[in-house]
């Protein structure tokens, strides 16, 4: 199967699931986040900013900034096609996008090397980390500067074979609602 056929076919399943179930799982994962120690060691944080019916990272933006860590957030750039991380201060910090993705007002880039943990979002991925994403490859592009931790959250259901290429790029973990820290 393609992976733009994939993409629809796993977008679809998760649009279907309860809302009450949702919250339940998002819950447990953005938990076992906290319970991980390059969590609670980190200093500086990228968190990417779901929308739609992605797992909600909104509480871990909160709890960051909470626990007084360094917080930034992913910034689109069309030309050149890349992505940057823009470090917030609060939510007054972030404006809706032309997608309705919140995204940061200011542009100044944070060095890709002072994260020590970034959250990375997918549609699906495997055991190994390799992820299906939106397509876009922003991802694929900045997580190589990356030298901290990347983890990815994703439903237990998600977690499967998706097709790899040589350009894709693997997180260091991958947290699911059955994970336990």
């Amino acid at each position: 199967m393609e992976k733009s056929e994939l993409r629809q076919r796993i977008m679809q399943r998760r649009s279907v699931i309860p809302a009450a179930k949702r919250k339940a799982w998002d819950d447990k994962i953005v938990s076992a986040l906290w319970q991980l120690d390059a969590y609670k060691q980190a200093n500086t944080i990228m968190i990417y900013l779901s929308f739609s019916n992605e797992i909600n990272t909104w509480p871990l933006l909160t709890r960051a900034f909470a626990e007084g860590k360094q917080v930034a957030v992913p910034k689109l750039l069309k030309m050149p096609k890349e992505m940057t991380a823009v470090q917030i201060t609060s939510k007054a910090d972030l404006k809706p996008s032309l997608w309705g993705i919140y995204e940061p007002i200011l542009d100044t880039p944070l060095s890709p090397r002072s994260i020590d943990l970034v959250v990375v979002p997918g549609l699906a991925f495997d055991r190994l980390g390799y992820r299906l994403g939106y397509g876009g490859g922003y991802y694929d592009r900045y997580l190589p500067q990356i030298t901290g931790l990347k983890v990815a959250l994703c439903y237990e259901e998600f977690v499967m074979d998706v097709p790899i290429m040589p350009w894709d790029q693997r997180v260091d973990r991958v947290l699911t609602e059955s994970t336990s820290g």
